[in-house]
């Protein structure tokens, strides 16, 4: 299993990862670049300059899919009206926000250092040293990915009795115990982020 994050000497982060868990976070965030990318993308198409420079008069599509509008709230829960003029104004700067987040911690990944990538196998370890730039991405982008994992799985506060009795071979399951996973990685980094404010 990949280490705790801690500190570096020059007043970073690091942290070690088996080849197996870089290669699903880089599918995981991966997803979630697609994800936040693809509507405020197609409409940039199919609007083209006026989206661009912001001064397209659309209405902003509230979303359906559950984990979007989970990642992209309604800012008002009461006021349909104000809520709509909400999103219009905030939604395309939170999606280039989340998205570049996201490309900050593929980007990481990429130049992490281990053995070379076409020698690697699954139990090898990879080492991920972070500045703070970086790791304020990965923080946003493990609580992006443990807000989209929790709204599919239908994660809810005190429900770790729900989970632990599924089949080992329920899929339901291996989905949650990444979910853990990334929490744990949040955690320690969190920890090791206010370590070194104090």
């Amino acid at each position: 299993m990949s280490t705790a994050f801690r500190r570096t000497r020059g007043g970073g982060v690091t942290a070690s990862f088996h080849t197996a868990e870089v290669e699903l976070l880089r599918s995981l965030v991966g997803q979630l670049l697609e994800l936040v990318r693809d509507e405020s993308e197609a409409k940039q198409e199919d609007e083209g300059w006026a989206v661009a420079l912001g001064l397209a008069d659309d209405e902003p599509v509230r979303p359906t899919d559950p984990v979007l509008l989970r990642l992209f709230p309604d800012g008002y829960q009461e006021d349909g009206e104000a809520a709509a003029d909400f999103r219009k104004f905030t939604e395309r700067g939170l999606r280039e926000a989340k998205a570049g987040t996201a490309a900050t911690v593929l980007a990481s990944l990429a130049t992490a250092e281990g053995v070379d990538p076409g020698e690697r196998k699954s139990r090898d370890k990879i080492r991920v040293e972070l500045d703070a730039a970086e790791a304020d991405a990965w923080l946003r982008t493990l609580t992006d990915l443990r807000l989209a994992l929790g709204t599919r799985l239908g994660v809810s506060e005190g429900d770790e009795d729900v989970w632990a009795a599924l089949p080992e071979d329920d899929p339901r399951r291996h989905i949650h115990d990444v979910y853990d996973w990334l929490g744990w990685l949040q955690e320690t980094l969190v920890r090791t982020l206010s370590a070194g404010l104090g």
